[in-house]
């Protein structure tokens, strides 16, 4: 149940307009205009953003076949759609196709970065010995 509340919180900040606060609100404006004015800051941001959401939905689907992972894919991939809509609509601007295309592999990419991280933890996991299995202490 923790896992989904977060899951939850962590999409609402996706989706939060902040394009259209840095807007209405000057001095948030001006800092968002100067952290986000670089390309690769821009992009960091994504695909930062969608890999922590990926490592979220794996805590609650355990992507473990290719039908799991290919579902926590499409969930990112159709939030990063709705991000890009909400977008649209609150900025009112000209659909940029080809900016939200390369936000969404961006996106894409982001997410299969956390499935990976996701797969490696759960595979480490499995194979660490418990420190009783070691002859260790708990304490």
């Amino acid at each position: 149940m923790r896992s989904r509340l977060w899951i939850v919180l962590w999409v609402i900040g996706i989706l939060f307009p902040m394009g259209f606060l840095a807007g209405a609100w000057k001095p948030f404006g001006r800092l968002f205009d100067r952290a986000f004015a670089a390309g690769w800051s821009h992009i960091l941001m994504h695909g930062f953003l969608y890999l922590i959401l990926a490592l979220l939905l794996a805590q609650w689907i355990q992507p473990d076949s290719l039908k799991a992972a290919l579902l926590v894919l499409a969930l990112a991939i159709g939030i990063g759609c709705l991000q890009e809509g909400l977008q649209w609509v609150m900025i009112k601007a000209e659909v940029d196709w080809s900016a939200s295309a390369f936000d969404l592999m961006i996106d894409s990419a982001g997410t299969l970065l956390g499935l990976a991280a996701a797969h490696l933890w759960a595979s480490r996991r499995k194979r660490a010995p418990s420190p009783v299995d070691r002859g260790g202490h708990f304490g």
